[in-house]
């Protein structure tokens, strides 16, 4: 490889369904790297949560929609010489293969980072049989990889010379340019003999997609790498609970791999390295393989050379610094050669990651907000975020990933006692969100886990491993107050609130009772050798025995509480929020601790904190983090009441700062909203920032705030009178105690009157966009009031006029509906998932760049 010295990172978008921050995530740990190396980094991007856009230098962060055109023209301008789309999406795989074939990569001698440019066309959709990607199925077959058998047919001749071949159970698929078609299952020739013509009749060009039905089979991922010279190392298995025919994004998924005999596993690892050989692969690459476990048949059925949600999965589960070695091998430095932070064993590179401890990802839905939507799982993608749990054994782990997964506040999981036999069956056989919760119900009523297996094609050992947790709950159950149930219950991973909901006492009950055991709360390091080596790696789980594997960090830390679970609303949002955080206390002289549970979030990103804890955010863990490491500052977000009023009550040598602030903590008078004056309040006064404006996405909207899901910035719609506008916003502030970032809300009356309708604290999203727009990064300025570091005079030299600009900025919530296959859903606040960032010289300008 050529030397570079710049290479330009096409982002991943907007949060969606198939995507949180995991690629935001990687691409920050391989900038360090880069960087270090001495390769500037640049960004186009136009996800206004993006860490990056906040992090990296604003000379270098294009917040752009990423087009074909777009991206030559920052190519040629820049004089950039190395590209990668490996930290985005399909959009910006697409945007490089179009590069690529247009010789513009060529002309301007710009390196591919990341994948091979001879094998581009195998994984995007650039290629004219893209729907079976038939390209990237014949390399592999061609270099005997087994794959499942595929074939298009045209007419009843091709039906009857092939399916002999591909064997039934079959799936058809009639293939269409402008719309999508969903498979269908047939298990012998009579039924497909019933539904052939109409099948046929589906497709405009007459063409069927005739494949191996594997549905049922067991899905296993396999996370490897791979460097310039070849040699290649396994990262971690991942064990989808799940059969192929649930996406494994909404499935449970268990890492390493729990029920893989050896031979299976290193089958599994011989074709992994094989695949990249034969694709030529340099830096991460991950595999989904289905296998019968009868047979021991095994398909390669996806191959992901990019930075995706099971690539952070298997970085979080095993400690293995993958973003950083990756970062090494995409520009040809040999395994051999990669540095490592010298926290980490200098033989950790390459060495195979060893776990001592398991690790469990639990999907997370939306259902709840948009019940309109079909819950049921399948092939397509529906979880919105993911939770995972941690623990030396994989019952262990399946409890405190089914805690973190939860949204009570108090640690109850929900029971489905009153559910009827007929439903019970029908949810095993027609999986839902609740799938877990059911399948713990019907193992409770006593069906075998033979009879389970055989309804959900889900391993009996899921079902052993529930009823062992379902024979400790009952012991806790049955023995109140008792020190061996406690001690059972703590070592399956029970929170101290389910002791609680199960034996009607308090907290306080539990944690003097907890004291007195002999195997006490202790935490142990997430690290790659499985304690063979010495590491002084920063990431910790929870568990109950002799040894502890970490102390107090510091006399002079701050606790942060992360969001945890990734839901509707602000929460993409959020995560960038309190990764902002992190950095901000870091860079104020404070040791920083995070406690949080999110796989795909960039404030588990391990430079930016110096300790993570990765726990549920609930109570009893948050209370034992504190006694262990008595930080100055306990900072936890607004809209945890629960675990604000609780930790309110503890008499400690800590501040409890609620931030990001509660929003219910704001009075709004009236529904209705026109525009809006932010201001940052402070006990040293008050400083105007900048008006903006609303817009709703939906037509005939009356301006109704919840609606409101278009920011601008400043507001546009008439020239304000900014001295009156200032005044009201004082007279309000003054009756209402708040402080930091605050939202006086207006109107416009008929007479042209400005009406105060309500002052709130600035949401989570719109002080992101604050951010990006006034080039001040507010959440620093946050952390230096709540800490005593605050210089108002400072601010206001950075501020310019509230009602003068030289570019308007608007951002636009973006929603699920599409991934979710539901239409006419009202775009409202409470629904979003992403948002999109745009800037103009006009209003009408920067409207228009955030369609392209």
């Amino acid at each position: 490889m050529k030397q570079i010295k710049k290479i330009l990172i096409l982002g991943g978008g907007a949060s969606n369904i198939d995507h949180e921050s995991e690629q935001d995530a990687a691409a920050f740990q391989v900038i360090s790297v880069w960087r270090r190396l001495g390769i500037e980094p640049y960004v186009i991007d136009n996800n206004p949560y993006s860490l990056l856009l906040q992090e990296v230098d604003s000379q270098h962060t294009f917040v752009r929609s990423i087009t074909t055109q777009t991206v030559a023209d920052l190519l040629r301008k820049h004089h950039i010489d190395g590209i990668t789309p490996i930290f985005g999406t399909k959009a910006a795989l697409t945007v490089v293969q179009r590069l690529e074939k247009n010789q513009v990569l060529q002309e301007l001698q710009v390196q591919l980072i990341g994948l091979n440019a001879n094998n581009l066309y195998l994984f995007g959709t650039e290629t004219e049989a893209s729907d079976q990607n038939t390209a990237l199925a014949n390399r592999l077959a061609d270099n005997h990889i087994p794959i499942v058998a595929s074939q298009i047919i045209r007419n009843f001749t091709d039906l009857r010379d092939n399916i002999e071949r591909i064997q039934f159970p079959v799936s058809i698929k009639p293939l269409s340019t402008n719309k999508k078609r969903q498979r269908r299952i047939f298990q012998n020739m009579e039924s497909l003999n019933n539904e052939i013509d109409d099948l046929f009749q589906e497709s405009p060009e007459q063409k069927l997609s005739l494949e191996r039905e594997v549905g049922n089979y067991q899905e296993i991922g396999m996370v490897a790498i791979r460097d310039v010279e070849g040699n290649k190392m396994l990262i971690s298995s991942l064990e989808d609970m799940n059969p192929v025919k649930i996406n494994a994004t909404d499935s449970v998924i268990f890492a390493p791999a729990q029920t893989l005999n050896d031979y299976q596993l290193k089958r599994l690892r011989s074709i992994t390295f094989d695949v990249l050989d034969c694709l030529g692969i340099k830096g991460i690459c991950h595999l989904q393989f289905a296998i019968n476990g009868e047979t021991d048949e095994v398909y390669v059925i996806k191959v992901n050379p990019v930075f995706n949600s099971e690539t952070s999965l298997a970085a979080k589960s095993t400690g293995y610094p993958l973003a950083k070695v990756a970062a090494s091998l995409l520009l040809d430095i040999p395994l051999t050669k990669v540095k490592l932070p010298p926290r980490f064993n200098p033989l950790t590179t390459i060495l195979q990651p060893l776990s001592d401890h398991v690790t469990v990802k639990m999907p997370i839905w939306s259902f709840d907000y948009l019940d309109m939507a079909d819950n049921h799982l399948g092939t397509h993608a529906k979880a919105t975020g993911a939770a995972i749990g941690v623990g030396r054994s994989a019952e262990a782990a399946l409890m405190i990933g089914l805690r973190s997964s939860q949204p009570s506040p108090q640690d109850v999981l929900p029971e489905y006692a009153d559910l009827s036999e007929d439903d019970l069956i029908n949810q095993l056989i027609h999986p839902t969100d609740q799938q877990i919760l059911i399948l713990f119900e019907a193992v409770r009523r006593g069906y075998s886990a033979s009879d389970l297996s055989e309804l959900t094609k889900i391993d009996e050992f899921y079902f052993v491993i529930m009823k062992n947790l379902l024979t400790v709950i009952e012991q806790v159950r049955q023995h109140p107050l008792q020190t061996e149930a406690l001690l059972a219950g703590n070592r399956y991973g029970f929170g101290n609130g389910m002791f609680c909901h199960f034996w009607k006492t308090n907290n306080a009950t539990i944690v003097a009772m907890q004291k007195q055991l002999d195997h006490v709360k202790t935490y142990k390091m997430i690290e790659p050798t499985a304690g063979e080596f010495p590491e002084k790696i920063n990431s910790f789980y929870g568990s109950y025995e002799f040894e502890n594997d970490t102390q107090k960090l510091s006399d002079h830390s701050a606790l942060v509480i992360g969001k945890g679970r990734n839901h509707l609303g602000p929460n993409t949002a959020a995560d960038t929020y309190t990764a902002e955080m992190l950095i901000q206390l870091h860079k104020l002289g404070y040791k920083t601790i995070i406690l949080n549970n999110n796989p795909n979030s960039v404030s588990l990103i391990p430079a930016i904190s110096d300790k993570q804890y990765i726990e549920p955010v609930q109570l009893g863990e948050i209370l034992n983090v504190i006694e262990l490491e008595q930080p100055q500052y306990v900072f936890l977000p607004g809209n945890r009441h629960f675990l604000i009023r609780e930790l309110q009550k503890i008499a400690g040598n800590f501040k409890l700062v609620v931030l990001p602030p509660d929003q219910e903590t704001g009075t709004v008078y009236q529904d209705h909203v026109d525009f809006a004056l932010n201001v940052l309040v402070s006990p040293q006064g008050i400083i105007p920032i900048a008006t903006v404006g609303f817009r709703s996405q939906m037509e005939n909207d009356d301006n109704q705030l919840e609606n409101q899901t278009s920011y601008y910035i400043p507001y546009a719609n008439r020239q304000l009178d900014s001295e009156r506008v200032e005044e009201l916003a004082r007279a309000e502030i003054k009756q209402h105690p708040l402080t930091g970032l605050i939202q006086i809300l207006f109107t416009i009356d008929e007479n042209g009157n400005y009406v105060t309708t309500g002052i709130t604290p600035l949401r989570i999203t719109e002080t992101i966009f604050l951010n990006q727009v006034t080039g001040i990064n507010w959440i620093r300025i946050l952390m230096q009031m709540y800490t005593g570091h605050f210089d108002p005079m400072f601010i206001r030299k950075l501020i310019p006029q509230i009602n003068s600009a030289s570019r308007f900025a608007i951002m636009q919530i973006t929603f699920p509906f599409k991934h979710l296959g539901i239409n006419n859903v009202p775009k409202r606040r409470r629904y979003e998932i992403g948002a999109k960032l745009s800037f103009g010289p006009t209003l009408d300008d920067s409207t228009t760049n955030l369609l392209k």
